[in-house]
């Protein structure tokens, strides 16, 4: 009877187990991917002129992020980021963006925006029960972690001066 229920407790473990990396897959392909977008921007007057703020270099672009610079520019787009809001997601946010500044010909990035969602919350549990005879033990345990989801907006932009 003893050798039944292990037997069954060890399926039921491998089940939930199996249960748990299908979901984590699924949470990964849902929430764990990155975009980031390009958008021209467009006006009959883009000169602009800013007042100073605060910047740091980011593989020697200039990343303003609050304020801008105190010299004339021409904005020459938008860049849209949404990431998973997770430490490792983050981590390559201002790389990433500085990036994409690059590519469409930019010398510096001032951050417009930047707001964090939540999405929900993943949890997860596991319990088992071990019986011998007439009495039994049980253990358990479960996790619960956030879903973010972080939305910035940058402006790429080039010096006129």
């Amino acid at each position: 009877m003893a050798a039944l229920i292990s037997s069954q407790l060890l399926k039921e473990r491998q089940m939930n187990t199996l249960l748990r990396i299908a979901a984590g897959s699924l949470l990964l392909a849902v929430v764990g991917c990155a975009t980031i977008e390009f958008k021209p921007f467009e006006a009959k007057v883009n000169a602009f002129e800013g007042a100073g703020g605060t910047k740091v270099v980011i593989e020697g672009m200039e990343f303003w992020d609050n304020g801008e610079p105190p010299r004339k520019y021409m904005v020459l787009g938008i860049v849209d980021d949404e990431r998973p809001g997770g430490p490792i997601p983050m981590a390559s946010l201002k790389s990433d963006v500085v990036h994409k500044a690059k590519e469409v010909g930019g010398d510096a990035v001032i951050q417009l925006n930047s707001n964090s969602q939540l999405l929900g919350v993943y949890s997860s549990g596991s319990a088992t029960a071990y019986s011998y005879g007439r009495s039994a033990t049980a253990y358990g345990s479960s996790t619960a972690v956030p879903m973010r989801r972080n939305l910035s907006k940058f402006a790429v932009i080039k010096y006129l001066d």
